[in-house]
């Protein structure tokens, strides 16, 4: 019972001290490699990936890690060691590219044929206001809901992607007691949403744990469709097929309902938000049990 109280205690003060864990670990985060806001020029780097969000990126040099384009430009003249994903993007991938890992695009490409993609090559030519046209407004949402998750998981898998593998790594065991973990987490942050909902901070940091505890579910869908598949160069595909996949499962249902019946909304609404309790349990319950990919014994455990 102590335990469990305790459990209880350390998750209250996790559940406050959340929105200063990102400024504590600036170590992590190679910053010459982030392009926000901005246009730069990017010839020399010495390792990691390049994330470029609402940027435009000139990258002359070679990458050992990814390149991950959110809302922005990137005009790739160099090799590539692991994934090119552009998400509401613009990609522009010179002659005799070599892209080591798989390519995708959600938005515009431009690449010739002597481009050389060792992977998968995906490209879905995307237009975001044609979403209104088509379906329900709450549909509609889910959908932006989904897309503005899954741009915010890549940004931080290529800001954080040694934590982000360290954690996909240790998800070959101990599973049922990080759900656990988490159930308590979430009951805990719950019962403080409700008390002190009126301070904006709370809410605002309790959708941040929903945010990073679904981009650890997406790893681990894609994991398993992927056979646990552990190349480095991976995790930006298995998040990003995993949260696709994820999503499928919770937008489909609600456009087969049917119109006015409200008691099937119901039902899928309960349904849903059991499911995302869950699906949250076990990806906080994650990070909490690795210390944010941090926890080096957990992992080595794993293999």
């Amino acid at each position: 019972m102590r335990k469990i109280s305790k459990a209880i205690i350390i998750t209250l003060i996790l559940l406050l001290s959340v929105p200063f864990i990102v400024s504590a670990k600036q170590s992590d985060i190679t910053t010459g490699n982030l392009v926000i806001f901005e246009d730069r020029i990017v010839d020399n780097i010495s390792s990691g990936n390049v994330t470029v969000v609402s940027g435009n990126a000139d990258i002359r040099t070679n990458v050992s890690g990814s390149i991950i384009v959110v809302f922005g430009k990137a005009t790739i003249n160099g090799n590539v060691s692991g994934d090119v994903i552009s998400l509401f993007g613009e990609l522009d991938v010179l002659d005799n590219t070599i892209i080591k890992g798989n390519l995708v695009s959600i938005g515009k490409l431009k690449a010739s044929d002597l481009i050389s993609v060792l992977g998968t090559k995906l490209s879905i030519d995307f237009d975001i206001i044609s979403l209104f046209k088509s379906n329900g407004i709450i549909i509609n949402t889910f959908i932006l809901l989904a897309l503005f998750s899954l741009a915010i998981g890549l940004i931080l898998i290529s800001i954080f992607t040694k934590r982000y593998r360290s954690m996909a790594y240790s998800m070959k065991s101990g599973n049922a007691r990080r759900l656990v973990l988490g159930l308590l987490f979430f009951i805990s942050a719950t019962i403080v949403l409700v008390f002190l909902i009126f301070l904006i901070i709370v809410p605002i940091t309790y959708v941040l744990l929903v945010i990073f505890a679904e981009i650890v579910v997406g790893i681990y869908i894609g994991r398993l469709i992927f056979k646990n598949n552990n190349e480095k160069s991976t995790i930006f595909i298995e998040f990003f097929v995993g949260h696709i996949i994820a999503s499928i499962f919770k937008i489909v249902p609600l456009i087969l309902l049917p119109e006015g019946s409200y008691f099937a909304l119901m039902i899928y609404g309960i349904a849903l938000l059991v499911i995302e309790f869950v699906m949250a349990s076990f990806g906080i319950g994650t990070i909490i049990d690795t210390g944010f990919g941090k926890n080096i014994k957990t992992v080595q455990k794993s293999k």
